[in-house]
């Protein structure tokens, strides 16, 4: 896995929220994505924080969406849960490597970096949403779907 678990798992929970302004409990999108619900809370909470998600405590309340997903990026993700200096650290751990001192996979991991920031840049979750959705990785297979969701 190239993200951390909390920015993969915020991935996974933002593509399956629904955009029409529906509430969706923690444990009901953990049990949807098959992912451990305390750890997706938390997560979800630190979205809340970045702007990303809205949260109403109690039994109608849940997460939701705060803007559309065509206007979060797949970098903004990784950045508020990783860190911005997520992709500058050596693949190999090395931390005097560097453009004067390269470690041996310095230059292809330098290309990748690349590649995966303009990616990272230009994809959305929306984006994620359709691509997740037509390959039906969006669902637990054990599980019908959201319960108890409740609109705004």
């Amino acid at each position: 896995m190239i993200f951390s678990s909390a920015s993969a798992y915020a991935l996974r929970a933002l593509a399956a929220l629904p955009e029409d302004g529906t509430f969706v409990m923690a444990k009901d999108l953990a049990e949807q994505l098959g992912l451990p619900g305390p750890y997706l809370a938390k997560v979800l909470q630190g979205l809340v924080q970045g702007g990303m998600l809205e949260s109403v405590r109690g039994p109608k309340g849940g997460f939701r969406l705060a803007m559309p997903t065509q206007k979060i990026t797949v970098e903004e993700v990784v950045h508020l849960l990783d860190g911005e200096d997520t992709f500058k650290a050596c693949v190999m751990g090395f931390p005097e490597c560097s453009s004067d001192q390269p470690c041996p996979m310095h230059d292809a991991w330098t290309a990748v970096k690349e590649q995966m920031a303009t990616s990272m840049t230009n994809a959305t979750i929306a984006d994620l949403k359709r691509v997740t959705l037509a390959r039906g990785f969006a669902v637990n297979p054990g599980v019908a779907g959201l319960k108890g969701p409740h609109k705004a």
